[in-house]
């Protein structure tokens, strides 16, 4: 017999002579050794399951906490987190947009994705956006710090609800759901509930600044100095002009560069040579014009300095100037004369109108004026009326100072102008082609335009020192190197000589 076969043998001979307590405890250890499989099996399932919920829990809820709440950077000893970053460089950037998109397509520029495309030598849209953002924070920090210390107070919410409501509203007209239109408007985290203490601190903080530079409003002593000072910005200017232009070669003439061609679009560059040539050619055109310029020259009336070429400008607004003066000025980047004879230059002293102003989508004007008349029919009860009709973002209680009569709409201008017009007098009119009602309240004859001009010029610049005095100490702190603008000007130092 083999050593296996005895083995085997001798193995069953002991199974056999096993007691009963000798198997019964052979089956405890089994089952207390499977008993310690199955649990270290769980222990290691449990530590994986465990580290998949905190995964789980750090790839959303926390994690979303923590992106919120990272600082990106610390202005005037504020710490600004993600949510109010991203809600001050959107509202700069879409702002931006509103008011420059139509220009920048114009030339050129991919508005859909500007902030990488460079807005300058060197800075990109996004280093331009977020310095704008920065300033924007600072005034931010510094207004909000000047309330506290003034005792400010005022009722935020209309326009809170205002702002709420234009939000879903646009959502809706765009097809888009209002928290993702929230998202795309304003930032990755930010939802209208998160971002409530952030736009009322705006609210605040934009009329407070109102207030602010009402308190700034200039004397009349220092609107006729900064008259004076500036005359030819505020003058009107009547004259005629005639305009001669040259005809550039469209094909290359013997004064043409040395291999030059037209083109594949059937364009053609002229040499500075061949755009000599021609301007030579009209120059006696233009000099024949100058002595007929005020019966052949388009006549031009009541036109302000900075609506007129430079080169015009210039001519018009010499001191020496004065009327029946003629001359020929080459253009020579228009490739053109221009023949000018002058006329008058004086400041307009029409009067205008102050009216408080309500305007609605709705056609309530009879509405409105049967709620002014039963408020008690004051110019204090139409300001309040106007605050509780006028969509965000309107002149506080409706007031229009330096009005011309004629740029009202429908038979508003002859109701303004009336002879019997006076003071308290109101009227609506409802525009059918845009579904807006106008309802007005007179408050009479005022100073000319130029007058108010002036005045909300003196009023911002006044504003402007007022912010900068205020802000010019804050410090930013951007140790993570969150805000790319900031290394610009080392880098500029860095390539100095």
């Amino acid at each position: 017999m083999s050593d296996n076969k005895e083995k085997t043998a001798d193995t069953e001979i002991k199974e056999q002579t096993k007691t009963k307590y000798d198997l019964k405890m052979e089956k405890r250890a089994k089952e207390k050794a499977r008993e310690e499989r199955e649990l270290k099996a769980w222990k290691i399932g449990g530590v994986v399951v465990l580290l998949a919920i905190i995964a789980f829990v750090a790839s959303f809820p926390i994690k979303r906490y923590v992106d919120i709440n990272e600082t990106v950077c610390t202005i005037g000893g504020r710490k600004v987190n993600r949510l109010e970053y991203d809600y001050n460089y959107n509202m700069i950037k879409n702002s931006f947009l509103n008011n420059q998109g139509a220009y920048l397509t114009y030339y050129g520029i991919d508005t859909a994705n500007i902030e990488d495309q460079p807005y300058d030598d060197t800075k990109s849209f996004r280093d331009y956006f977020e310095e704008e953002t920065v300033n924007r924070i600072k005034q931010t920090v510094a207004l909000s710090a000047e309330i506290e210390r003034e005792g400010y107070a005022a009722d935020v919410s209309k326009e809170y609800d205002e702002f709420v409501g234009t939000m879903k509203e646009t959502a809706k007209s765009a097809n888009v759901n209002p928290s993702e239109y929230v998202k795309q408007s304003l930032g990755e985290y930010a939802t209208i509930r998160n971002l409530e203490k952030y736009v009322k601190e705006s609210l605040l903080i934009s009329k407070f600044t109102d207030d602010k530079q009402k308190s700034f409003a200039p004397s009349d002593a220092d609107i006729d100095a900064r008259y004076k000072e500036d005359a030819e910005d505020y003058d009107l200017f009547d004259y005629y002009l005639t305009r001669i232009d040259a005809t550039l070669p469209t094909a290359p003439t013997e004064l043409a560069d040395e291999g030059a061609t037209v083109a594949e679009d059937g364009t053609y560059t002229p040499s500075d040579a061949e755009k000599k040539a021609a301007m030579d050619e009209i120059k006696p055109l233009a000099d024949e014009a100058e002595g007929k310029v005020f019966d052949e020259g388009e006549k031009h009336e009541g036109e302000t300095s900075s609506v007129v070429t430079y080169q015009i400008r210039n001519w018009l607004v010499d001191a020496s100037r004065k009327e029946g003066d003629t001359t020929v000025i080459e253009a020579e980047i228009q490739n053109c004369y221009y023949v000018v004879g002058f006329v008058s230059r004086y400041i307009d002293e029409k009067e205008t109108i102050s009216l408080r102003i309500i305007s609605t989508s709705e056609d309530n004007g009879s509405a409105i004026i049967s709620e002014f008349n039963e408020g008690g029919a004051t110019e204090e009860v139409f300001a309040s009326l106007a605050d509780k009709y006028n969509v965000m973002g309107s002149i506080e209680g409706g007031l229009y100072e330096g009005l011309n009569a004629e740029a009202l709409p429908g038979d508003l201008p002859a109701w303004a102008a009336a002879a019997d017009r006076k003071a308290g007098d109101v009227s609506s009119y409802f525009d059918e082609s845009s579904s807006t009602t106008y309802v007005c309240y007179y408050i009479g004859v005022g100073k000319p335009s130029w007058y108010y001009t002036i005045k909300g010029i003196l009023e911002n610049e006044s504003m402007d020192d007022y912010l900068k005095g205020l802000t010019e100490t804050l410090t930013v702190e951007d140790p993570k190197g969150n805000l790319h603008y900031l290394t610009i000007p080392a880098a500029e130092e860095s390539t100095q000589p």
